[in-house]
């Protein structure tokens, strides 16, 4: 498959076939559910159940790193915030589990919305990628084992100033991926208990994460990204990936350089021996770069059949990346995540 970044379709499906590919802008109609397979013409229940969705956004602060995210794996669905304060070396987080039958997440994000709601508080997801923004709010209130978690932010994609990454890939052989990604600036205020972090868009970066996949019954994939800026004040964000597409085909690897996209070859996770640590290099010396976990939002559940381990690391990456004209980029304590995951369900 070539990685050429093509205009894109007006939906997803059509005539029950998946585009593939890589496309220049989010899709208007992410209609998985339209797609002839998995389950046949007959099969639209089953490929519901089988779709795992969510729509996550990273956010980086001089004082604290966090992440707040709604998904739907439809066995389960839930809604996560957690803020880790990096003076402090503190985390902090809540996690509501939902109905899966009550937590919708849109078909879009041109226009659309998503909340977690319990009796504990709410996340609300606003998206108008239409005025290039996306509003996260959240009113978590106090419980046993952790503060009360308040967030009103504003995530700014502007599409005229910022190339997301949109890939479509099958997963071999039955199975398929839809990714939507970009770097954001971030505006407004989160509060933990009586802690206050502000946010300015001139200064502070995150990045988005909108899945929607048909994974197999047994999935696992490594996944690591951070917005920021290099050494030299250039805006930088990389996304790379270890998953069951098809092995050596291009993948969503990409580095933004102030706000320009550029595909990237395959990247190795190499796992190092201290704790939650782990080289990032690619075959041609694009990406060399070292992830120094600090802690980690992790999540075990074994259901018998459906069982999940899941990890995200978050900690600086430090190192070098190097843009299609050679261009090197230093990388100097930029936080970010690097996600493990292995799961039957």
């Amino acid at each position: 498959m070539s990685a050429a970044i093509v205009e894109t379709p007006p939906a997803l499906v059509e005539n029950g076939n998946i585009h593939c590919g890589f496309f220049k802008t989010p899709f208007r109609y992410a209609n998985l559910l339209d797609a002839r397979n998995p389950g046949g013409p007959v099969g639209r229940p089953f490929r519901w159940f089988r779709l795992k969705e969510w729509i996550g956004f990273g956010i980086n602060h001089p004082r604290m790193y966090g992440s707040v995210l709604i998904q739907n794996a439809k066995y389960a669905a839930s809604g996560t915030f957690y803020v880790y304060d990096k003076e402090r070396a503190r985390m902090c987080e809540q996690t509501m589990i939902a109905n899966p039958f009550r937590v919708h997440l849109p078909e879009t994000l041109w226009r659309g919305s998503a909340r977690c709601v319990s009796r504990g508080g709410w996340i609300i997801f606003e998206h108008n990628l239409e005025d290039g923004c996306h509003r996260v709010k959240a009113d978590l209130l106090k419980t046993r084992t952790a503060p009360a978690m308040y967030a009103d932010l504003v995530f700014h994609q502007n599409l005229n100033d910022v190339d997301p990454l949109v890939v479509s890939l099958p997963i071999p052989p039955k199975h398929h991926t839809y990714t939507h990604k970009s770097p954001l600036r971030i505006e407004g205020v989160i509060r933990i208990d009586r802690e206050e972090y502000r946010f300015d868009s001139a200064r502070d970066r995150g990045n988005l994460d909108e899945q929607k996949t048909f994974y197999p019954y047994r999935t696992q994939w490594l996944w690591g990204c951070f917005s920021g800026f290099s050494a030299q004040g250039r805006e930088v964000m990389v996304n790379f990936v270890n998953q069951m597409t098809e092995q050596g085909a291009p993948d969503e690897d990409a580095l933004w350089v102030d706000g320009r996209i550029m595909l990237m070859g395959p990247v190795a996770f190499i796992r190092e021996s201290e704790a939650r640590t782990f080289r990032i290099e690619d075959k041609e010396g694009r990406v060399r770069l070292r992830f120094r976990g600090r802690d980690a939002k992790a999540e075990k559940r074994h259901y018998g059949i459906i069982a999940m381990d899941y990890a995200q690391h978050f900690g600086p990456y430090d190192g070098v990346v190097v843009d299609e004209q050679g261009t090197e980029y230093a990388i100097q304590e930029q936080f970010g995540a690097l996600e493990e995951m292995k799961a039957r369900f």
